[in-house]
Order: structure tokens, then sequence, then C-alpha cells
């Protein structure tokens, strides 16, 4: 009694204590067997040539027509184009529900965004493709769930660029693909890839990036905040630059574990590191007035988050797990750690037993805004009371601002205008490119739908 084990039980399980239980009534404490976590984030930052890399960082102004470079504008609104395909979109039942995923999901890589100064940098999406076409794709051979990261990235470039257009001319465009993204490392394949970017390439031929997601449930937050930091000029933590003047982020160590890192260490897991900021901040300030202008519209939700549409339920868990052997048996958050715990049984065949049920335990980061305590929520891997302004919202709108001529110093306005949101985008489209809503405030009823983190028939 009261004995504690730790140790492993095969190659793929070990046991401890778990730490969500005391000790029974005769005295035992309660033991888990844990999955040994294999995955890691992998994604590739990848830089053109060194010609290309030169031309993209260079300052983008005439001398000879303007003899001072132009003024950084305070504020920074990168235009966000999202190409989605068909194993993301078709999970969503209309437009609205996609729409509105997609900026709830912003709102929290903008979180992360806040901190950088001179200028200070949003992320506004202004519009969508749910692609039909998907010619950009380079799918195992084998099994077409599985996206090759590099090659489809390549073709990427070219598919955004004869859309552009009608894209609006986006700052960066970037896939969202349901699909498992596969990487090429040493000569063998890891599935272990999230996604993949080129660096410092806003506002170029090469403004492209791609993460996965697992629809509805904002599994892709973290990764589409690394790879737009890999277009808008952040190295990996930890990595020079090739660059002649880009400051690199030599200076900044991987094992501080912050968002340009693959290593979680908690709260600074979702912070950049000053190296990130300071990498952005240069290529940006190079960046130029036709990139610094703010060419359309931009789409949003107010005060809503991951983590006050999807909640920390066992249905949230299965997804956690996507195992349909499993059944869960508890889920709660860690207000020291803001992590989501969940255990749950799974039957198992081993030396000496058969169709045993063990009790596995695995944690993952709670979305920003998800119950961490009365009045509390988890915001950036830290729980802290709920801010005020957020905890009147109620609801959730699409919004649409007007584009103006310059670049925005302030908030931009709301108004009614129609979405640029392409059921496909190929050039052979017509009257169907852009779908266009009715003049009113557009009110989804998508909210409900992603109460547990999964959508409802």
């Amino acid at each position: 009694n009261g004995l504690h084990i730790k140790g492993l039980v095969g190659p793929q399980h070990r046991i401890e204590p778990m730490p969500v239980a005391g000790r029974s009534e005769d005295g035992v404490v309660p033991h888990a067997i844990y999955e040994i976590e294999q995955e890691e984030m992998l994604d590739k930052a990848l830089s053109h040539s060194e010609e290309h890399g030169k031309a993209i960082i260079s300052a983008r102004w005439n001398p000879i027509r303007q003899p001072q470079p132009p003024r950084v504008p305070e504020n920074f609104t990168v235009e966000l184009f999202i190409v989605l395909d068909r194993p993301h979109h078709t999970y969503f039942s209309t437009n609205e529900e996609l729409l509105g995923y997609l900026c709830v999901m912003i709102n929290s890589v903008n979180l992360r965004y806040s901190p950088a100064r001179f200028p200070r940098v949003k992320i506004m999406i202004t519009g969508m493709d749910k692609s039909t076409n998907e010619s950009y794709a380079v799918l195992a051979k084998q099994n077409n769930k599985y996206i090759f990261d590099e090659g489809t990235l390549s073709n990427l470039k070219g598919y955004a660029h004869d859309r552009e257009s009608t894209y609006g001319y986006p700052d960066v465009v970037y896939l969202m693909t349901g699909r498992d993204v596969y990487t090429v490392i040493n000569g063998k394949a890891s599935v272990n890839g999230l996604g993949i970017g080129y660096v410092s390439s806003v506002c170029t031929y090469f403004k492209v990036a791609l993460g996965e997601d697992r629809p509805g449930r904002y599994t892709g937050t973290h990764t589409l905040t690394h790879e737009l930091a890999h277009v808008l000029g952040a190295h990996h933590d930890g990595d020079a630059s090739k660059t002649n003047g880009h400051p690199g982020a030599k200076e900044c160590s991987w094992d501080d574990g912050n968002i340009m890192s693959y290593i979680n260490k908690g709260p600074s897991h979702h912070q950049f590191s000053q190296c990130s900021l300071r990498q952005i901040r240069y290529v940006v300030s190079l960046a130029g007035q036709a990139c610094w202008t703010v060419k359309s519209n931009g789409y949003f939700v107010q005060g809503q988050y991951p983590g006050s549409v999807v909640a920390p339920s066992k249905d949230f868990c299965k997804d956690v797990i996507n195992d349909n052997q499993t059944v869960i048996n508890n889920v709660t958050v860690s207000e020291q750690t803001c992590k989501v715990q969940c255990t749950y049984f799974k039957k198992d065949t081993g030396y000496g037993y058969i169709n045993r049920r063990w009790l596995y335990y695995r944690e993952v980061d709670a979305l920003d805004y998800m119950s961490c305590g009365y009045s509390k929520v988890c915001i950036q891997g830290v729980c802290k009371r709920k801010p005020e302004s957020e905890a009147a919202t109620r609801g959730s709108v699409v919004y649409t601002s007007e584009a103006p001529t310059e670049a925005p110093t302030t908030t931009p306005r709301v108004t009614r205008s129609r979405c640029n949101c392409c059921s496909y985008c190929d050039n052979t489209a017509t009257a169907r490119t852009t779908i266009t809503y009715g003049p009113r405030q557009w009110t989804s009823n998508w909210n409900p739908r992603y109460r547990n983190g999964r959508r409802h028939k």
C-alpha cells in the first residue's frame, strides 16, 4: 500500500502514479498506463535561393523616384487568404460555419502577435477558397490522406499566383489542410510534419505556407501562428540567418521553448521570443508601401476564442485520443498548467493477459479561453481571471471591415459588405467565383455546433 511505481511496461507504454487522483480508501495509489507520446512537431522553413532571399529582404522602394524610404506605419495588417482542401472544408455545412471557425482561430493567433511593436502586427482574413481543384496537392501514392509538404508548397506558389486578382492580392496565402502532412528527412518519410513555409516571403511570389488542422478542433492554431511567422521573417530560435542584414535568431535558445521552437515547456510555447519579434520587425519594415497598404475587406468575430467555442468535454478528449476502442473516464483542466487531462480505458493484449482493461492518461494544451476554474480561463497557457470585456460577450457575429486607402493606424470600422469566399477560385470560374451575402450583419448559428468540439448533425 502506498507503493509508487514508475517504469516501462512495453515499447509503447509506461506506468506512473496518476497526477489527478489521490489514494483510495485502502491506501493504494492509483496508477495509469501512459502512452509514450511519439508525436513531435516538425516543420520546414524554406529559403528560396540566396539570390531570391536578397531580393526579398532588400528595401522595396525606388531611391531614384523616392529619395527617402517610406515611413513604416504604426500598425501592419497582414491580409491573409486561406485555401482549404476537401478533407477540411467538407466538414462544415455552410460557409458561415467555416468562416466563423477561421475567424475564431485568428483571434488566438492575434493574441500571440500582440507583443509586436514598430509596427504592431495584426492578422486579418480577407477570404477563403474551398478548393475543388487540388492541383497544388502532392499526395502519397499509397494513401491520399497524406500530403507532401515541400512538393505541395512549391505547387502552391503558382496556384496562388494564378488566382492573385481573384484572391484580392493578399499579403499571404495559407493552405489549411485536413490531411496529415508528411515530410522527408534524411531520405526517410515522416508523418510528424505539421507545416511548411518560405521565410521572409510576405508580399512576394513566395508568400505561401501550409499547415494541418483537424477541422472543428482548432489543432492548427499553433501551426498557423508558427508558419505565418516564417513568412513574416522569423527563423527557428537558435538559427542564424544566411541573408546579410537579417538579424536571425541565434541569440535566442531553442530550449527556451517559444513559438519558433518545437519544445513545449508551458506558457513560453505560446509566446514569441524577442528574436522572433525582432526579425518580423526587420522584414516588415522593408516590405514597402504596397505591402503595408490594406487593399481588401477583412472578416472577424469579436470576443470569441477557441476555448469559448470548444468545451473540455469527453467529446474533446475523444478527438484528442482519436481511437474508437477507448472509453473516456475523466476530463479535467489543470489550473496550474492549463493542460486538459484526459484519462481513458482501453483494452489491450500482452504477455500473460488477454483483453485486460488499462487506464491511460494524456494531456494537451487547453485552448485559449477554456475554463480552468471559477471565472478563470486559460490564455496562452496561463490560467487567469476572465477579462471583463470578454465575460460580457454573447453570441458570435462575423463582421467585415472596409479597406482604407492607406495602412491603418486605428481599428477598421465595422461595415456591411460581401464575403470574398470562393466555393472554388479556378481561372475558369465565372459567376460562381464568389458568394455574396445580403446587406445585413452576418450572424451565424455555427457556435452551438462546436460546443463539444465535434460537429453535431
